[in-house]
């Protein structure tokens, strides 16, 4: 492919980039966003979270702001939490109201009730994704940024039944706000055919496929417990589904004499949706050591595709640096500059509606999801 000299590559990236919208103003301190507004109402949004709040003070401003503040410290502990993996947990600082503030682009209140000195509500905190990613950054904290696909979590013991216990335990923890949604199978007779046959160990995508697709899960998990009057319960997981493999360590959950099987299966759920939930933030977090650096292809049919495509570059949260070697009339190729695994460079990516594909040793960039053939499956 002949290319035009890098001159003139670099004066016609400059006339792209002068065309690009300015950038927005960094929002101010957080405040209640306007109903108009309100991106981290979005159900299923992982930079959302709501928590209780209660205080009392003198007065009930004063008992307004002082829940407002620890409902703001509380939620950035729960997201925090959300987005990193357990073992880094420990890297993580407290933060103060004025550093808290600049991390959140607003809230909204629920439930509020008001006394002369006590305040009561339900407050949804909004955080800018931009801003934690870069506090995390900072700290050198990994953090996880794949896309939220829901992974439907099928209850086995041995096989699948809706109306079991373990399946019921399960389905009462469905995370719907988390980064990776965990939900139950709709539970009715089309679930319990294209289920109730399943073998823990044998079992492929395509004969759950059916079942995800009804909740919109991109993947599954099968959760096999054992015996729960037994002193000890053994939870075996497997992951099924496209993509890149995840492996899960079985879980040995004791269980004291007498207690009662509903109790013990709530525990076992419990500890299997967090292992679950931490395998998947671990398998997506960028190592912050590792620096990378490919140069790709890419195809460019205008002046406004190419500012597009440049644009969602700058939007991939892994990479760095976008240098532009050379275009020509329709082709374009550039160096990029990124943290992490070139896996993990093209799943982020996705999230900017950008396809990495490597084909016959050369990197190409095009607009899009990834295609089928250009993921790993099981």
């Amino acid at each position: 492919m002949r290319f035009l000299p890098l001159a003139a590559s670099f004066a016609i990236a400059f006339l792209s980039l002068a065309a690009a919208p300015p950038a927005k103003k960094p929002a101010g301190a957080a405040k209640p966003a306007p109903a108009a507004a309100r991106p981290g109402s979005v159900k299923g949004d992982p930079y959302s979270v709501t928590v209780p709040v209660d205080a009392t003070a003198a007065s009930v401003s004063v008992a307004q702001s002082n829940a407002i503040n620890g409902g703001r410290a509380r939620a950035w502990s729960e997201l925090s939490h959300r987005l990193v993996p357990q073992k880094d947990w420990a890297k993580l600082t407290s933060l103060d109201n004025a550093g808290l503030e600049r991390l959140i682009r607003g809230y909204t209140v629920a439930n509020e009730k008001r006394s002369t000195t006590r305040y009561v509500a339900r407050i949804t905190y909004i955080f800018n994704p931009g801003a934690v990613r870069h506090l995390f950054r900072v700290a050198n904290i990994g953090v996880s940024e794949q896309p939220g696909t829901a992974i439907l979590v099928v209850a086995m013991s041995p096989t699948y039944s809706a109306h079991s216990p373990w399946a019921q335990a399960l389905a009462e923890r469905k995370y719907a706000s988390a980064q990776f949604p965990l939900v139950a199978p709709v539970g009715d007779g089309v679930d319990e055919s294209s289920l109730g046959s399943l073998h823990f160990a044998e079992a492929s995508w395509g004969q759950v496929q059916s079942a995800a697709s009804r909740v919109h899960a991109g993947e599954a998990v099968l959760v096999q417990a054992s015996n729960p009057a037994a002193s000890h319960m053994t939870i075996r997981m497997r992951r099924v589904g496209p993509g890149k493999p995840v492996v899960l360590a079985d879980i040995d959950v004791p269980v004291a004499a007498g207690t009662p099987p509903q109790k013990a299966y709530a525990t076992a759920a419990e500890l299997a949706e967090a292992a679950i939930e931490d395998a998947w933030k671990t398998r997506g977090t960028i190592d912050l050591n590792k620096k990378s650096r490919i140069v790709a292809e890419l195809r460019i049919t205008s002046l406004e595709q190419w500012n597009n495509m440049l644009a969602r570059l700058a939007a991939v949260p892994a990479i760095s640096d976008v240098s532009v070697v050379a275009m020509n009339t329709g082709e374009g190729r550039v160096a990029i500059s990124y943290t992490g695994t070139p896996e993990q460079l093209r799943t982020v990516a996705a999230q900017s509606s950008l396809s990495f594909a490597e084909r016959g040793g050369t990197w190409w960039i095009s607009p899009g999801k990834p295609a089928a053939e250009d993921t790993e499956s099981e």
